[in-house]
């Protein structure tokens, strides 16, 4: 059997050698790595040497690296996301359908960082494929279920959102069917990424002096599938969270100007600077951590079929894209729990959390706000009008003024003597502008 072979010359022309399979171990290493997938399936490879360089492992200090940087991530993301889940756990007063969709994110990126992580490392550490038949079916499945039920749980808390913010109060999602939805968007997740489990194949390959281990996957299937799930894990989430979010700010925006109008909506201004602050944190975050997936994926689609085309580079730019999507995972508890003023409240509650003191943080979307709020409290009186009184009596609101320490010139009684009734008290406090003595404030 002969075999065409292209090789230049040292005057840069290229010609056409005829060449037997005895002098196959005579050409240059570079030459026979760089040949196609289709000369190699023609020959006996088992009579020939290794037509590659073999390093096995990869340097200590690259491993060392790159442990060391996905160990953090790991475990910050590990610890943020698990702390969500206990305050979930140990407060029913957060039990609401908002709450369990953050819970649910939780727990998918706590997963994700537990499992996925480490397929990754392995793969990248060793020259084989030493995860065998159970790693090339499980691995990309795992990873694809995992990011894709994260990605689902993202967009359902977006809407969410977009529902408490914008929509009717019909549109929102329930106590009783938020359960369904997560378990909905993790069969859809699973059954999304089935092809992963199906049409990948663990290969060995002897040579003469090494046996060569890969997973392999068919091309005429996954190939098109790449481009699927990467509108799944990267466009859908970007565009939803596009349009979710400036929904709500439109919304935000059309009640300030509405209340203004009236000499009002300074709360709602409010709410929209840290709307506005959350939303610039996601957007930015999700561009950051999911546009190089795209790119390596685009990349890879563009390599010539060839030995060793995806080396150099691309092995770089390989694991800086699933590191980057591992780091989203870490995030995501400091974006959808950490800036909510109920799960921070919850975290100086409760036991084996309130230590480390989370809830006194001061968030960088609450810090304008608590001052505002610091400074018109000081300045601000409370009054407290009392109504709906049983029985009229002098004794009685003397003792209400002297509980309640509430000054008589700020203490208004509208009691009339034939309304007598039997429902119980109402004290409702009312904010006023501060009260100017002597000419000051």
């Amino acid at each position: 059997m002969h075999l065409d072979v292209e090789l230049v010359n040292k005057s840069n022309e290229i010609e056409i050698i005829k060449m037997d399979e005895s002098d196959f171990d005579d050409l240059d290493t570079k030459a026979i790595s760089n040949w196609s997938q289709d000369y190699l399936e023609q020959l006996d490879t088992s009579q020939h040497n290794f037509p590659n360089t073999l390093w096995h492992v990869k340097p200590p200090l690259e491993i060392a690296l790159k442990l060391s940087a996905m160990l953090v991530i790991s475990i910050t993301g590990i610890f943020l996301n698990s702390i969500i889940l206990t305050i979930l756990l140990r407060n029913k007063w957060l039990w609401t359908a908002s709450n369990y969709l953050v819970g649910n994110l939780a727990m998918t990126d706590l997963l994700t960082l537990l499992i996925c992580p480490w397929f990754m490392l392995v793969r990248d550490f060793y020259q084989q494929y030493v995860l065998r038949n159970f790693g090339c079916r499980f691995e990309g499945f795992l990873q694809a279920s995992f990011l894709l039920a994260g990605v689902c749980a993202v967009l359902l808390v977006s809407y969410d959102r977009l529902a408490a913010a914008a929509l009717s109060a019909e549109t929102r999602v329930t106590i009783k069917v938020a359960p369904y939805l997560i378990v909905a968007s993790w069969l859809a997740s699973m059954t999304v990424s089935l092809p992963w489990a199906v049409k990948r194949e663990f290969v060995e390959r002897p040579w003469k002096n090494y046996l060569e281990m890969y997973c392999v996957e068919d091309t005429r299937v996954l190939g098109i599938y790449w481009h699927f799930l990467l509108m799944l894990l990267v466009w859908a989430p970007l565009g939803v969270m596009v349009v979710t979010y400036g929904t709500i700010m439109w919304r935000l925006e059309w009640s300030v100007r509405e209340l203004a109008a009236r000499g009002g909506g300074q709360s709602i201004a409010r709410a929209r600077t840290r709307t506005l602050r959350i939303t610039a944190c996601v957007l930015l975050v999700s561009l950051i951590c999911r546009i190089p997936f795209t790119a390596l994926i685009y990349w890879r689609n563009n390599l010539a079929p060839q030995i060793n085309s995806a080396d150099g580079g691309f092995q770089i730019m390989w694991f800086a894209a699933n590191y980057l999507m591992y780091l989203n995972c870490a995030i995501n508890p400091l974006i959808y729990g950490f800036t909510n003023a109920k799960f921070r409240k919850a975290m100086d509650r409760t036991p084996g959390i309130a230590c480390f003191k989370f809830g006194s943080w001061c968030c960088l979307c609450d810090v304008p706000t608590k001052k505002r709020d610091q400074a018109q409290e000081k300045n601000t009186e409370k009054i407290f009008v009392i109504a709906h009184s049983p029985k009229p009596h002098k004794k009685i609101s003397k003792a209400i003024k002297n509980i309640l320490h509430i000054k008589k010139d700020t203490l208004d009684f509208s009691i009339k003597v034939d309304e007598a009734t039997t429902k119980p008290t109402k004290i409702t406090p009312v904010k006023t502008e501060p009260v100017l003595e002597n000419g000051k404030i």
